[in-house]
């Protein structure tokens, strides 16, 4: 039996590129990702004006037009909400240098100990394996997390995204679509 043909990959991956098969794969499943996700949950999204009817504002009767209308809404702007969310998220972090910095330290590390290779990198005598240089990671990163205050930062966007989006669905009435579909 023939051995099967094979194009050796390089074990140094700092000398070069990767095969063109596998720089393929990595570029269509992001692409195909973007595109997914832009049309599952963005196709969702409303414009402005609709969004921000005043007409359409009002206060609820009871907790029984507040259920009707937040389950109405949270479907109906799902895209816009996620905006809101997106944009709460990346303001919180832009806002944090010392959680931008963390942040940043962590991926750009964890992307360098990818491209080390399996068989480890020799630093002043001692070899590391990318395993250990992983938990090297994480045990400098954990202090890094901690000072940039990750927890609060995690509660603050849950918070006023809650605040924001359920606020928002609970005062916008439900729109005339809605009598549409429960007719039918």
């Amino acid at each position: 039996m023939a051995a099967p043909a094979y194009t050796p990959i390089p074990s140094n991956p700092f000398s070069g590129a990767f095969p063109e098969a596998v720089q393929n794969q990595a570029s269509s499943f992001g692409l195909s990702y973007l595109q997914k996700f832009r049309e599952e949950r963005l196709s969702s999204l409303r414009p402005v004006s609709e969004f921000f009817d005043k007409n359409r504002f009002s206060q609820p009767n009871g907790l029984s037009n507040v259920t009707s209308r937040l389950n109405y809404n949270l479907t109906y702007f799902q895209g816009n909400y996620l905006i809101i969310f997106i944009a709460i998220t990346a303001y919180s972090i832009l806002t944090n240098l010392w959680l931008m910095f963390s942040v940043a330290f962590m991926v750009g590390g964890m992307y360098f100990i990818s491209r080390v290779p399996p068989e480890g990198v020799v630093i002043a005598s001692n070899t590391f394996t990318p395993g250990q240089l992983r938990t090297y990671m994480i045990i400098a990163s954990v202090p890094l997390f901690f000072l940039s205050s990750t927890l609060g930062t995690i509660f603050w966007i849950v918070g006023a995204s809650a605040v924001l989006i359920l606020g928002h669905a609970a005062v916008m009435q439900e729109g005339i679509e809605g009598d549409f579909v429960a007719t039918v």
